[in-house]
């Protein structure tokens, strides 16, 4: 499936002045393979996600409202990629572990 701008959303603006971290959430259903691929978020350059950044993306079964089956942590390692320079490339992302010992 393709991206779906309306699953990337700030969750938190960062700090002001050079300190600015601001923190993103990428719900999507499609594969962490697919989503830290260079240019996925087409419009995340765009709509503020800068170097650094952090994203937390959910991974959903077949819509953005569907059962999670995963988080991974990811930071913004390249801007303004694509042809027109408004996406962003995510890192490979840290898997958090799906454990329930209950």
């Amino acid at each position: 499936m393709a991206y779906e701008t309306n699953g990337f959303k700030l969750l938190t603006d960062g700090l002001s002045g050079a300190s600015t971290m601001k923190t993103w959430l990428l719900d999507s259903v499609d594969a962490i393979a697919t989503v830290n691929t260079s240019n996925y978020v087409s419009d995340g350059h765009a709509k503020g996600a800068r170097q650094g950044d952090i994203v937390i993306v959910r991974t959903r079964t077949t819509t953005l409202a569907g059962p999670v089956t995963a988080i991974h942590h990811c930071w913004v390692i390249d801007e303004a990629t694509g042809a027109n320079g408004l996406g962003i490339d995510l890192t490979d992302g840290l898997a958090i572990t799906a454990t329930d010992t209950d």
